[in-house]
Formats: C-alpha cells, sequence, structure tokens
C-alpha cells in the first residue's frame, strides 16, 4: 500500500515553471533586432521585422 500525498512531482509547469512574464522583448538571434514581447503570442511565432528571422525571448 502506498502513502498518501507524497508524490515525486514538482508540479511547476512546462520548463521547470521559468516562466517570464508578461514584460520583456523578443530578440532576433541573427542581427540582433529587439521588439516588447506580446503578451499571449510567443517569441519564436513571431518573426523579425529586420531580416524574417524566428524571433527568441529575452
Amino acid at each position: 500500500m502506498q502513502g498518501r500525498g507524497q508524490g515525486q512531482g514538482q508540479g511547476r509547469g512546462r520548463k521547470g515553471g521559468q516562466g517570464l512574464g508578461p514584460g520583456g522583448s523578443c530578440a532576433c538571434p541573427s542581427c540582433g533586432a529587439k521588439v516588447p514581447h506580446q503578451r499571449g503570442v510567443p517569441c519564436y511565432n513571431q518573426v523579425c521585422p529586420k531580416c524574417g528571422t524566428r524571433m527568441t525571448r529575452k
């Protein structure tokens, strides 16, 4: 019989709970251009306005 309430999971969500919040910016890894992060839109879904590369979160 197993004990109660002593699970092994961390319960922190994706990427260990390292959510960066609504602020910040998205940056292009290629040319370094930055745009403000839009809430609800992941940076990797945005393309750089200068060179067209997918953005990353900063």
